[in-house]
């Protein structure tokens, strides 16, 4: 029975975050049919249809996307090595952070679902600049410039 209520409650945080029902279905197992009704009585109307980007470099075509998907990254890493929580828990914790950082970002929790997916998956990784100490997210962009994006120092030695 415990199991049952934290599959529910897990459900309920990720569709008050408007998180795909693919995604919803994937990490709490519950039917597709309950997830879109539920979503409806939620939010009033029915989720968004269409296909999840399943790649980080199709959320970052734009410096601005770039950097916002870099700021989610920075704080899952956080939570990462800081939390001993679930998997998907640790994407609600720095999705939360993000959003109290960022309010005004479009990112939202699907994308950033598939940002740790692709850090969990070494996919994508973070870097530090050597000369500013931004962060930098490698392989996160199909034409990588190879260049901090802050200070415009090549990532070459």
């Amino acid at each position: 029975m415990l199991k049952t209520f934290h599959q529910y409650s897990l459900a309920l945080e990720l569709l008050r975050r408007h998180a795909r029902i693919s995604i919803i279905h994937r990490e709490t197992g519950l039917p597709r049919p309950l997830l879109r009704k539920t979503y409806r009585e939620l939010h009033g109307r029915s989720p968004r249809p269409g296909a999840l980007k399943y790649s980080t470099q199709g959320l970052t075509r734009n410096i601005k996307k770039y950097k916002e998907v870099t700021l989610f990254a920075v704080c899952f890493q956080a939570v990462e090595s800081n939390s001993s929580e679930s998997d998907i828990r640790k994407i609600v914790i720095a999705f939360d952070s993000y959003k109290k950082s960022l309010p005004s970002s479009d990112l939202d929790f699907s994308s950033a679902w598939v940002i740790a997916k692709d850090l969990r998956a070494r996919q994508i990784r973070l870097a530090r600049c050597l000369k500013c100490k931004a962060a930098i997210l490698l392989n996160a962009r199909e034409r990588d410039s190879e260049r901090c994006e802050i200070c415009k120092t090549s990532l070459r030695s």
